[in-house]
């Protein structure tokens, strides 16, 4: 996978990144790509079942992947995390400010989509 080395364009210029910071940016963002992908697959996979369970009314199937799809959820706001907490090691704490407002705009944007999360 090459790196653009210029982080997402809306955090490169919200946070105002020098060179170094959006290589360090991509950097970061391009090793948990992957593991998030991988589990967000998982999970929709999961709760489609899930959706598939409810529609016949299997309540011990329902009981069973409503644990497994609430796991996954925690464990895809867990590599957020873990990648937000990362790109804040490289950052000033100015842009470590704007970096929050960032975060919180990206929150409600995402609530907004056809799939509400809260990561």
């Amino acid at each position: 996978m090459a790196l653009s080395l210029m982080a997402d364009a809306s955090l490169k210029g919200t946070l105002g990144l020098s060179v170094d910071q959006a290589r360090a940016v991509d950097t970061i963002q391009a090793r948990y790509h992957k593991p998030f992908a991988s589990k967000r697959q998982e999970q929709n996979q999961e709760l489609r079942k899930l959706r598939r369970a409810r529609i016949d009314n299997e309540s011990k199937l329902m009981a069973e992947l409503e644990v497994v799809t609430q796991r996954l959820h925690q464990e895809l706001r867990q590599i957020q995390l873990n990648e937000d907490d990362d790109i804040r090691k490289v950052l000033t704490a100015e842009q470590k400010v704007k970096f929050e407002g960032y975060l919180k705009l990206r929150k409600e944007m995402v609530g907004s989509s056809r799939d509400a999360k809260d990561f």
